[in-house]
């Protein structure tokens, strides 16, 4: 397994795309919507920060400064003033980085979406349907022919790839989403590549998902746009 400053490093690399200074530019969507002005990835060994294009070099220094001063809640109120006396802040994401251990526990229920099998996306996840070619692998849980919970590749390189789950809110606490996380690692792992999986502290379901699948938390990662 990496170590933690190296796969905060992989994330960061999963989640933004940077141009040739190392800068982030967008996120790694086909969307190619603007990254955050800032991301920070904390560990046990380290952090790795990145900043956005536009960022004035002056809010940079001023920022990197403050990462050598104080304890981390301390930082992070200065780095957020900072920021806000250059632009105003839209949003802040805040929450826990993990990744898979080793699993085999494979789950009879659970199908890897195909060209045959697609259109069991359209009646609960029309959005991923249109995308889902972008975003594979991509595994499912049916009823009735429909797909009521699906694991997909939310961002993906040739090195790793972050989990996208969702399920159909009538069909939560069934353990579907567990099932389709695991079967997405499994593949993930199969390709040669590392299964990120990251959340906000305030999606208790979501956090759950990690607590039941006993992945391991490597580090924090905040985003300020």
């Amino acid at each position: 397994m990496h170590n933690p400053l190296a796969l905060m490093n992989i994330q960061a690399e999963v989640l933004y795309v940077h141009n040739q200074s190392g800068r982030m530019t967008t996120i790694n969507e086909s969307t190619n919507q603007p990254a955050p002005r800032l991301f920070w990835g904390q560990t046990a060994l380290g952090r790795i920060i990145r900043f956005r294009c536009d960022v004035p070099d002056r809010i940079v220094e001023d920022i990197l400064h403050i990462m050598d001063q104080g304890d981390s809640t301390e930082q992070l109120v200065n780095v957020i003033r900072t920021l806000e006396n250059d632009r105003e802040i839209k949003s802040l994401w805040m929450g826990p980085a993990f990744t898979f251990h080793d699993t085999t526990e494979d789950y009879t229920d659970v199908t890897l979406v195909t060209e045959d099998n697609i259109l069991c996306l359209e009646p609960g996840f029309p959005t991923l349907l249109m995308d889902v070619r972008h975003r594979g692998p991509c595994f499912m849980v049916t009823e009735n022919n429909m797909a009521v919970s699906v694991c997909f590749s939310a961002r993906s390189s040739d090195k790793a790839a972050e989990a996208g789950v969702e399920t159909l809110k009538e069909y939560r606490g069934k353990g579907y989403a567990l099932r389709v996380t695991s079967a997405w690692a499994q593949a993930i792992r199969r390709s040669g590549r590392i299964p990120l999986y990251s959340t906000s502290w305030d999606n208790y379901s979501s956090l759950s998902i990690a607590r039941r699948l006993h992945l391991h938390q490597y580090g924090t990662d905040i985003s300020v746009y």
